[in-house]
């Protein structure tokens, strides 16, 4: 006889397909799981230090200056004009300038004629040797009449010296002939001494025989003592009109040196203000050589900021940028500090340009070149940051075709840093978080 097999039930079956789907499913889930871990735990991907930055130039933009300022009275350049180096960009009014260089310059005329003729009274020659350079201006009506001023104050100065000598000279000579009428004067009274001296030796005799009185004898020895003192009168007078004489004389010595000391003196005082002058000559001619501000190399101008004849522009003002031309093109990147430590020299680098075309533009390969050496902060965000230089590699920016880098345009740096797995992503904020919690106390 035949056994019936019992029927399954419908839950038992719905359950066992549950049953079935659901270790297919976990088992599904595990393998996913398992090979998701794996894989993150496997697989390494590139990291980056992503920094923003500018394109600049490797010796950095000339700033045009003026150290004093002034008015403008030309702009010779406008925005993006290229320029070699010494061409003109800013014409300053020089009213001011030249006037007083003109004055500087005129002084330095006179005085310069003033030490020739001082030179020509120390050395007692009567033609002035002026410098050549104004000798050879002498047809110029000013010039003229600054040599022929100082000629005729040489002649009236010497004309007045020799007057005064010639004073004293002619005293001399008025003692000397004073002198002559003296001595002959003096002779007389010797003549006349020497008489007497005869005619009372023969009155003595005849005295001493009694034939004359005593009285004779007497009167002629009174005129011979008269005649005697007239005559050291006349030698008195000698004396003191040779005394005279010679305090003419030393006058005379004293006129010349004191013209001499003065004009040195003159001279000295002269020769210093040149050199003074000269120093302020120099000054104001480079004072306006400088009215014309110039381009201090080859390149394009960048923020002009002058656009006014007759504005002012104040002492050290930055007027324009001049944008090297020919100088290499390198990118600033401004590296966070937490990244700092990532980075090092030789690194490898994309450069992006949010200023073109992403579609059209490509990426741009680069290399760290330097970092800086401490950190900077940026005076808009108050935020710090290291420097990092980069330096596109050959061929990189003829990728760009027509378009142009210039200095300025703003840039992102993908700086490559280590290869790191999935999973260190993923746990390391993790890990730094459990850390940071159990350091605290």
């Amino acid at each position: 006889m035949q056994r019936d097999e019992p029927e399954t039930s419908p839950e038992a079956s719905v359950t066992r397909s549950l049953t079935r789907h659901a270790a297919v499913g976990g088992l599904a889930v595990l393998l996913l799981t398992a090979g998701v871990g794996g894989y993150a735990a496997l697989a390494r991907i590139g990291g980056a230090v992503i920094a923003p930055g500018t394109i600049v130039v490797e010796t950095n933009t000339k700033r045009v200056q003026h150290q004093e300022g002034g008015i403008v009275k030309e702009i010779a350049v406008r925005d993006g004009d290229q320029v070699a180096a010494g061409d003109l960009l800013v014409r300053l009014d020089d009213t001011v300038v030249d006037a007083n260089l003109a004055i500087v310059r005129k002084q330095i005329v006179e005085l310069a004629a003033r030490e020739a003729r001082l030179v020509a009274e120390r050395d007692a020659v009567e033609t002035i040797a002026f410098p050549e350079d104004l000798a050879a201006r002498r047809q110029e009506a000013e010039i003229d009449a600054v040599l022929s001023g100082q000629e005729a104050l040489r002649a009236a100065r010497a004309a007045s010296l020799a007057g005064r000598i010639g004073q004293l000279e002619d005293q001399i000579r008025q003692f000397e002939k004073q002198i002559e009428g003296l001595d002959a004067q003096r002779l007389a009274k010797d003549e006349e001494i020497g008489l007497i001296d005869e005619e009372l030796a023969g009155l003595v005799q005849l005295f001493d025989k009694g034939l004359v009185p005593e009285t004779r004898i007497t009167a002629l020895k009174r005129d011979r003592a008269r005649l005697a003192g007239e005559r050291g009168g006349f030698l008195a007078e000698v004396a003191r009109a040779g005394e005279a004489i010679g305090e003419r004389r030393l006058q005379i010595i004293q006129l010349g040196d004191e013209a001499r000391q003065s004009v040195l003196e003159e001279l000295q005082q002269v020769r210093s203000e040149l050199a003074q002058l000269e120093e302020q000559r120099i000054a104001a001619e480079d004072r306006k050589r400088r009215v014309d501000i110039r381009a201090p190399r080859q390149g394009y101008v960048h923020q002009l900021a002058v656009h006014t004849i007759g504005g002012v522009v104040g002492p050290g003002e930055t007027l324009m940028l001049v944008v090297p031309k020919e100088d290499l093109l390198v990118i600033e990147a401004q590296v966070a500090p937490t990244d700092i430590d990532l980075l090092f020299p030789g690194q490898e680098a994309v450069v992006r340009l949010p200023s073109f075309d992403q579609r059209s533009t490509p990426e741009l390969a680069a290399k760290v070149v330097t970092l800086s050496a401490d950190h900077a902060v940026d005076q808009a965000t108050n935020l710090s940051f290291y420097t990092a230089r980069l330096a596109l590699a050959d061929g990189e920016e003829a990728k760009l075709g027509a378009k142009r880098l210039v200095p300025g345009m703003p840039v992102e740096t993908f700086i490559a840093t280590k290869e790191r797995t999935i999973l260190s992503y993923l746990v390391k904020p993790l890990v730094d978080q459990i850390t940071h919690a159990f350091r605290e106390e």
